[in-house]
């Protein structure tokens, strides 16, 4: 990449969908986002492996798909990383690098082969329900209102749970006291404790906007309900959509009958939480400028997965639509050309990006491709078509897997409906062609991509 990068550091949100940053065309406006994008590579089209924690977190830490690592979704048998499978702060950490990791972590090792304890630094923390309800409590609301029961497929038959809704909440205690805030505010003191000594890895990983929408003042106040329209797919007829949307989703289930009046206020509340979590990311960036660290540093910030926010009458993730899985993701640090870039790229390219970024090998089994060469040159070619895979929410019970080429996305759900759009004139994703005889041949093709890759990388699906 030119100039080799010293240090890493990844700032990673959760559940955060690219429309709401002001550097994807949203209203949220950013002084961390902003100031990455104006010195580094905006990424267009970056996709999550898989639109669920457990799974996606674990793609970006081992540069493989779910189904080769092994952790496909909650549930015994089914949450666990592979043994064997080499993690990138493990790679770092053997490299010599000051490891340092706070936040949501969402990997399950086997034993042997967990090495949180030998990092220099890690905490990991939760989300704040448990806030969630004493703020309830303190300001007059029922904190069950904020869960719905909600019935979902496993391999081994169907189970009851309870999934979040979006009832947002103010955060009533000194904003520096946020778990979000705690976690920038450590992990930039883990920056300025390396800054200079030794080269260093810092993650922080803040847990907004993910529910419970619990959200700090002025952040709370921003947006006002009012002004938000309704969003895509809002108030559709169920019928044409796949049985593992209208029926299965939990993000379906709990929210159905939601008003328009609902879902403003949640994405009023969604849009503040988001912007809050910019200014926690912007506190970890303050500590790289402070140390004169930037100028040496590969930053990389982004996302786990999306947030469908009331589109096609869904909330949060696990379905294959963009706005759960097109990512925000910007790159920053030497080498980087500063530009915006339309080539498909993964959660599975992270490993290799930073490894060569850094100037390290790669481990073997590692099935993403290092970006160095595109993000040297905005006009560089990328892949012709880029994958997204769902595995279920609990022990399995769902199997959906997406092909998106440069116009096109294709979707293939075992025993299910297939979808296919035209993302260059239907970006939201409105009208399936599966069925229409225009588009017979692109169909056809897309299955066949999609065949492949299931082949290559040693799918458990074979569509």
């Amino acid at each position: 990449m030119g100039a080799q990068a010293k240090n890493l550091v990844v700032l990673l949100c959760d559940q955060l969908q690219r429309n709401v940053l002001d550097v994807y065309g949203g209203r949220v406006p950013t002084r961390a986002w902003s100031a990455l994008a104006g010195q580094g590579a905006v990424c267009e089209r970056f996709y999550c492996a898989t639109p669920l924690c457990m799974p996606t977190r674990p793609s970006m830490m081992t540069g493989r798909w779910a189904h080769s690592h092994g952790a496909l979704c909650f549930g015994e048998g089914y949450d666990t990383v592979r043994a064997g499978v080499p993690f990138l702060p493990d790679l770092l950490q053997d490299a010599g690098f000051a490891v340092g990791y706070e936040g949501i972590w969402h990997c399950k090792r086997e034993a042997a082969d967990d090495r949180r304890d030998g990092y220099e630094h890690f905490r990991e923390t939760g989300f704040p329900y448990g806030p969630y309800a004493e703020a309830c409590e303190r300001q007059g609301h029922d904190p069950a209102l904020s869960r719905a029961a909600v019935n979902t497929p496993t391999d081994d038959g169907r189970t009851d749970w309870n999934f979040s809704v979006p009832v947002p909440r103010r955060w009533d205690s000194p904003l520096d006291e946020h778990p979000d805030m705690q976690t920038a505010r450590h992990m930039a003191d883990f920056i300025r404790a390396h800054a200079g000594t030794q080269p260093f890895a810092a993650w922080a990983s803040i847990g907004a906007p993910h529910p419970p929408l619990l959200v700090p003042e002025p952040f709370y106040s921003m947006f006002d309900s009012e002004s938000f329209a309704a969003p895509p797919g809002f108030g559709e007829q169920p019928a044409p959509l796949p049985r593992h949307v209208r029926e299965d989703a939990p993000g379906y289930q709990a929210v159905r009958g939601w008003s328009h009046e609902q879902w403003a206020i949640a994405a009023a509340a969604y849009h503040g939480y988001a912007a809050f979590a910019d200014h926690c990311l912007e506190v970890v960036l303050a500590a790289l400028r402070e140390t004169g660290q930037m100028a040496c540093t590969l930053v990389v910030a982004t996302a786990d997965h999306g947030e469908m926010l009331g589109a096609h009458d869904l909330y949060q993730k696990g379905v294959l639509y963009d706005r759960a899985c097109r990512l925000p993701a910007v790159f920053c640090g030497p080498g980087v050309t500063v530009g915006r870039y339309p080539q498909l790229m993964s959660h599975v390219d992270l490993m290799p990006t930073v490894l060569e970024a850094l100037g390290l090998a790669q481990p073997e089994g590692v099935q993403g491709t290092s970006q160095i060469d595109v993000l040297r040159n905005p006009g560089a070619s990328g892949p012709a078509f880029q994958f997204v895979e769902f595995n279920g929410y609990i022990r399995g019970g769902i199997r959906t897997r997406a092909a998106i080429s440069e116009e096109w996305k294709y979707i293939w759900t075992e025993g299910d409906l297939e979808m296919l759009f035209h993302l260059l004139v239907d970006p939201d994703e409105r009208r399936n062609l599966a069925m229409d005889p225009s588009a017979a041949g692109i169909l056809a093709a897309h299955r066949a991509v999609l065949r492949d890759w299931c082949e290559r990388t040693g799918d458990i699906c074979a569509p």
